[in-house]
């Protein structure tokens, strides 16, 4: 009987602990910079690394419409040495109007998405990185 409870604490833990959405980095990449003003939202963080490459999907909620979003992240990827390369004003199927910018860095690619939404500007940083040979 013991062994159970202890084994339903020790789950109740775990899963607690992977249910939560503290702990994210607010700038997970030193080289990719984020906004002060924009919150990590962690159901649909992804980042994968391999020896060769890293790849991940980075999600805020900005407080700034979609123009001003852009304008930070404008002022912002070039002090880090990105380059914007392409651009292009969409509406999703919702409705909602949005923009994506395409930076490179070397061979590294970073594509920015900006939405709007009901309550907050939806943030989307998707970076493809080739890794140094070792």
């Amino acid at each position: 009987m013991r062994a159970v409870r202890v084994f339903a604490a020790v789950s109740a833990l775990l899963l607690g602990a992977c249910a939560s959405t503290g702990g994210l980095p607010a700038q997970p990449f030193t080289d990719v910079p984020v906004s002060e003003g924009w919150q990590p939202y962690s159901r649909d963080w992804v980042v994968i690394e391999t020896p060769g490459v890293t790849a991940a999907k980075l999600v805020y909620f900005a407080k700034t419409d979609v123009d001003a979003t852009l304008a930070e992240v404008r002022r912002l990827m070039p002090q880090s040495g990105w380059r914007e390369k392409a651009t292009e004003r969409f509406v999703n199927p919702e409705g909602f109007k949005g923009q994506w910018a395409e930076y490179a860095k070397g061979e590294d690619v970073c594509r920015v998405t900006v939405i709007e939404g009901a309550s907050a500007t939806h943030v989307d940083l998707v970076l493809a990185r080739r890794q140094a040979r070792r």
